[in-house]
């Protein structure tokens, strides 16, 4: 397969799972308010949609070196498929919980097909281009997802009309994602993975030791964190302060198309900034929006502020990807991006439990006090 043939595929089709996880997102906080969830049962959901992840994300790694990368792309689709289904007939908080946690290891399975694909088939010295692109495709989908998703859910005001119309959206989007890459089922790893004796944890283990990649991988569980809470509590900061659910809907997609934006100009940023320049500083804008965020008295400077968030937030993804794959031998690469993705789900699982609880007691508006002390803990030295 020519390079780009592959990157054609899976940038497509990235964007198009992206933009269906990101209906299914912000509708599960709407599902579960429809459900008379808390707001420490939506923070508890949150976490059950990265708690499969957590426990599995290592051993994706070990097993799409043995399958391929491309297979792991079509089996992650599929099952956002089959998410969507259950989503729509989940009637009860414990369903719905389920339901998310399969989606949450669905699109795990589509990013470490993804990312090992464009670790392993990317020339080194177009690392941060081919990484730009397909963070940016990904952007692509989560700007349009949430605005398709108010669109065809409709509005009674701060509550959508039909979730279930919005879960049958990411059902269609699903299947054709599926379009482009359906080709693959048939592809071999296009570099075996390292069979490790020690198992897969341990495996992980050595390699955080290798100078360098824990911070990247902290830094990467900071910033995905950050970027996913927002997703799931922004409606609810909405809904405590009345916004609508268009609106918020129209924000989340904004922290997405400056995101996308970022991305677009990293390979000229790159060339007159050193990646450290470039996160320190994205790193500290992110921490002033998140304050900001929390005292915005109506959705127009929520919007705007989320405006310059999404920019920040938006470069520090792809240069951590870059990053770990300059450090690592081919042989090991699919692992270093399954370990980096389970310090992204461990953040994903773990913060958003706190933030319910945070925001149960204090509101909505303390969670992004807390993601702005979160994004300050990256600048704590480490190797």
């Amino acid at each position: 397969m020519s390079q780009s043939q592959w990157a054609t595929k899976l940038f497509y089709s990235s964007a198009i799972t992206q933009g269906a996880i990101y209906v299914i997102r912000p509708m599960i906080t709407y599902r579960a308010l429809e459900l008379d969830a808390t707001a420490s049962t939506i923070g508890f959901i949150a976490a059950v949609y990265a708690l499969l992840p957590v426990l599995l994300a290592l051993t994706f790694g070990k097993m799409v070196g043995q399958i391929g990368e491309g297979r792991f792309v079509i089996f992650g689709t599929l099952f956002i498929g089959v998410s969507a289904v259950l989503l729509m007939a989940a009637d009860s908080l414990t369903l719905l919980a389920i339901a998310a946690a399969l989606s949450g290891l669905a699109h795990l399975a589509c990013m470490v097909g993804g990312q090992t694909m464009v670790a392993l088939k990317s020339p080194p010295d177009q690392y941060e281009e081919h990484f730009g692109r397909y963070t940016f495709s990904a952007s692509l989908g989560h700007m349009v997802g949430p605005i398709l998703a108010t669109l065809v859910a409709g509005s009674t005001g701060v509550m959508p009309k039909s979730t279930s119309a919005a879960f049958a959206l990411a059902l269609a989007l699903a299947a054709l994602a599926m379009v482009p890459v359906i080709s693959w089922r048939n592809e071999p790893p296009t570099v075996v993975g390292r069979k490790e004796d020690s198992g897969a944890l341990r495996a992980a283990g050595k390699l955080l030791k290798k100078p360098g990649i824990f911070a990247a991988i902290f830094t990467s569980l900071a910033i995905s964190s950050t970027a996913d809470i927002l997703v799931v509590f922004l409606p609810l900061y909405g809904n405590e302060n009345q916004f609508s659910a268009l609106s918020i809907g129209i924000i989340i997609s904004i922290r997405a198309a400056t995101s996308m934006a970022s991305r677009f100009f990293l390979g000229r940023l790159s060339a007159r900034f050193s990646a450290r320049q470039l996160i320190t500083s994205s790193n500290l804008i992110s921490i002033a929006m998140c304050v900001a965020m929390a005292f915005a008295p109506n959705a127009w400077v929520l919007g705007a502020v989320v405006f310059v968030a999404g920019f920040s937030l938006g470069v520090g993804q792809p240069l951590t990807m870059t990053l770990i794959s300059q450090l690592t031998a081919p042989d090991e690469r699919a692992l270093a991006v399954s370990t980096r993705l389970t310090g992204n789900r461990l953040g994903q699982f773990l913060i958003p439990a706190v933030a319910g609880l945070v925001a149960a007691s204090a509101g909505a508006s303390a969670v992004f006090i807390g993601l702005a002390i979160l994004v300050s803990t990256t600048f704590i030295p480490r190797q």
